[in-house]
């Protein structure tokens, strides 16, 4: 039941981000913000989540009260705010229902110097009960009239453990290439840990820390290895009004461990704003620095600023 007295019966999807994603008979599949909702019933089992890290786990019951929900098993009840509540997930849904990312797409063609662009960012993640499993793919690539061409290419896949009040493990491989840089290769490993420091319906901050094994491959020069601190922010900001807007920063610091005083970061922003269900157009920066790549003439600093219309799925 939502806050100004409307019912909606139906089959619960999901609940992140603020948003209650929600399947109906008459009009398919609805999302509503939570912060709208007044009550939620349903007989179905679920792992329910709150600010603070807790996990319950039961049916959704009728709470004696608006503004309260009632997560039950067999033996015992709780009750919990919903305000609190930020995420809800049914337990036993099938591989695609627990599949969500995005798509962004900039292609730029101008007939007067022959310059051709692609730019494609990609995302997927996976859930279950207490993993997180996340894909991610960007591809650059531009050629223009009697000009080199330039390429930056990344993927990475990434393994979160949830622990108890809102701790982590983080676990991710990664593979990049940036002609820019004269890097034709860096496969990177790394292991550690993180927390939540801030886990709302609105926003969440992230800090996580460990060590990275990376092997490097720069043109005109010997592939290395090295091993490497990570020190890791996240940020995220959710503007559930319509439109959605999507405010995110992640900053990675890698400080070498082998090489001392060497220190690689990667910045990375975007900004997306829904223009209708589920397509998005959005603004994304970036920033790669090395403190010190293995040639002077090398550049150290390769930054950019893409336009991109987005499909969430």
């Amino acid at each position: 039941m939502m806050r100004n007295g409307d019912r909606i019966t139906g089959e619960i999807k999901t609940l992140d981000h603020g948003t209650l994603t929600y399947k109906t008979d008459d009009v398919g599949t609805v999302m509503i913000e939570w912060d709208k909702i007044a009550r939620v019933v349903s007989p179905r089992y679920f792992e329910v989540e709150d600010n603070a890290g807790r996990r319950f786990y039961g049916t959704l019951q009728r709470a004696l009260q608006d503004g309260r929900m009632v997560v039950a098993v067999t033996s015992f009840v709780d009750t919990l705010d919903i305000a609190q509540v930020v995420r809800i997930y049914p337990l036993g849904q099938s591989f695609l229902t627990r599949v969500d990312g995005h798509l962004n797409l900039n292609l730029t063609f101008q007939r007067a110097n022959r310059l051709r662009s692609l730019n494609t960012d990609f995302e997927a993640e996976y859930r279950t009960r207490v993993r997180l499993t996340r894909l991610r793919s960007n591809i650059y690539f531009q050629n223009q009239e009697d000009a080199e061409g330039r390429s930056r290419n990344s993927v990475s896949l990434d393994q979160l453990r949830f622990l108890q009040d809102r701790w982590l493990l983080v676990a991710s491989g990664s593979l990049q290439q940036n002609e820019e840089l004269d890097l034709a290769r860096r496969a990177l490993v790394s292991a550690g840990g993180g927390r939540f420091l801030r886990h709302t319906n609105r926003s969440e901050i992230l800090v996580a820390g460990g060590l990275a094994f990376t092997n490097e491959l720069f043109t005109a020069s010997s592939a290395t290895n090295s091993l490497e601190a990570v020190l890791s922010g996240q940020a995220s900001y959710y503007q559930l009004d319509t439109p959605k807007t999507e405010l995110q920063c992640l900053l990675t610091l890698y400080p070498s461990l082998t090489d001392l005083g060497r220190v690689r970061s990667e910045l990375s922003m975007s900004l997306t704003h829904e223009v209708i269900k589920n397509f998005n157009t959005g603004l994304m920066v970036f920033d790669n620095f090395d403190s010190r790549p293995p040639s002077d003439s090398l550049a150290k600093n390769d930054f950019g600023v893409t336009l991109m219309v987005g499909w969430t799925f």
